[in-house]
C-alpha cells in the first residue's frame, strides 16, 4: 500500500508542476485566483494602468491586464470586478466588440463589478460627448445618461490640475465617512450625467460647475462605480509607481475611497 501512497504523492506533484508550466507559458490564461481584471491594450493611458494595478494591489487583490481580445472571446467569468482606467474611450469602443460588450455587460449583470476611471467612465455611458460634439460610437452603455467633457471650467484642456469633489451622499457605502470634499486629479475628464430614468446616486459633483463627478448604481445583479478624475493616481507619493503629476499636491489619498468602491462592488 506505502507504494501506492508515493506514487499518488509523485502523480499530484507532476501534475502541479505541469499546470505551473502552462500558465507561465500562456500568459493570457487568468490566474484562477484573480480578482480584479485590468484592462490593458490600445488607447489606455500607461500611467493609469500601472496606477491602478499598484492601487488595487495595496488592497491586497491580485490583478490580472486583459486585452480586447480576451474581452470579446473568453468573457470575465474569472473575475469579480472589472476596471476600465483612464485613456481614449474612442479607441474602447471599436476594439471591444459587441460580442464583447455583451460579454461585459453579462459580467456585471450576473453579480460582477466594473470600474470606469475618466476613459472607462465615458465608456460606460450611453452617449459621449467630446469638445461639444457626439462621438460616432457605439459604447458600453450600462449607464443610462451621458459623459461630456472636457470641462475646461476646471482646467482648460489639454492640461491639467488638481480639482476638488463634493460629497453628497454620505449614506453611501463608498462615500460614507468621507469629508464633505475631496482632492483628486482632473485629466480630461466627463461629466456623469443620467437619464431621468438612470438609477444612479450620485456621489460628489465637481467644485466647479457642480456637475456629477462621481455615480454609482446597480445592473441587475452587479454594480457600477464610475469617477471622472484619477483616484489611482498618487500625485505626491512614489507607491503608484508612476511620476505624472508628482508636482501637484494631493492634499491626501483618494485609494481608500476606491478601496470602499471595490468592497461596495463585491458586496452586490
Amino acid at each position: 500500500m506505502k507504494w501506492l501512497v508515493i506514487l499518488s504523492c509523485v502523480l499530484f506533484l507532476f501534475l502541479s508542476v505541469i499546470i505551473l508550466l502552462i500558465v507561465s507559458l500562456n500568459p493570457s490564461m487568468p490566474d484562477r485566483t484573480a480578482v480584479v481584471a485590468l484592462y490593458s491594450d490600445l488607447g489606455t493611458w500607461e500611467e493609469s494602468v500601472q496606477a491602478a494595478e499598484k492601487m488595487f494591489q495595496w488592497m491586497n487583490y491580485t490583478v490580472v491586464l486583459v486585452n480586447s481580445d480576451y474581452i470579446n472571446n473568453e468573457g470575465l467569468d474569472d473575475f469579480c470586478v472589472l476596471c476600465v482606467p483612464g485613456g481614449d474611450m474612442y479607441q474602447y469602443a471599436q476594439d471591444i466588440s459587441s460580442r464583447g460588450k455583451g460579454n461585459v455587460k453579462n459580467f456585471i449583470r450576473n453579480g460582477g463589478g466594473y470600474i470606469g476611471i475618466c476613459g472607462g467612465a465615458y465608456f460606460a455611458s450611453e452617449k459621449v460627448f467630446w469638445q461639444g460634439n457626439q462621438l460616432p460610437i457605439t459604447p458600453l452603455g450600462v449607464f443610462l445618461g451621458m459623459a461630456e467633457g472636457p470641462v475646461n471650467e476646471i482646467v482648460p484642456y489639454p492640461s491639467y490640475d488638481m480639482c476638488k469633489v463634493d460629497i453628497l451622499d454620505f449614506e453611501h457605502p463608498i462615500t460614507r465617512s468621507e469629508q464633505d470634499s475631496i482632492w483628486m486629479l482632473y485629466y480630461w475628464g466627463p461629466v456623469l450625467m443620467p437619464n431621468e430614468n438612470a438609477n444612479a446616486t450620485i456621489l460628489g459633483t465637481y467644485d466647479r460647475g457642480n456637475q456629477p463627478a462621481m455615480l454609482a448604481f446597480d445592473y441587475g445583479l452587479g454594480g457600477v462605480f464610475l469617477v471622472g478624475t484619477h483616484p489611482e493616481i498618487e500625485e505626491d507619493s512614489e507607491r503608484d509607481g508612476v511620476a505624472f503629476a508628482d508636482e501637484l499636491d494631493d492634499c491626501g489619498s483618494d485609494w481608500e475611497l476606491m478601496r470602499k468602491a471595490v468592497l461596495w462592488l463585491l458586496n452586490k
